[in-house]
């Protein structure tokens, strides 16, 4: 969410390579936090979901960790409005079908 793994924080400090506090290096790093506003309509934040799930996928693909993600992404929502109601929703046998057209 933030653009970095929050474990870089320690390890910077741990290194010894970084002479400051460390409120001053999360101060550094929150300049360039990936940021969205507080609040966004709907269609916005979902759209805001589906593209975080999504890169997160990808960057565990083409990345040298473990790809502990994956697969078709299935969103939900729930308004003041409105009880549970899928936007995406892969269909239920879609384990067993995967892979054939």
């Amino acid at each position: 969410m933030f653009g970095y793994d929050e474990r870089l924080v320690g390890d910077m400090i741990a290194s010894g390579k970084w002479s400051g506090l460390q409120s001053e290096l999360d101060a550094l790093l929150q300049q360039y936090q990936l940021t969205h506003p507080p609040t966004l309509p709907i269609r916005d934040a979902i759209d805001f979901v589906n593209t975080c799930i999504f890169s997160t996928i990808k960057a565990f693909k083409f990345s040298n960790l473990s790809q502990i993600c994956g697969g078709p992404i299935e969103v939900a929502v729930i308004t003041a409005d409105r009880a549970f109601r899928w936007v995406t929703h892969k269909a239920f046998d879609s384990a067993l079908r995967e892979g054939t057209p």
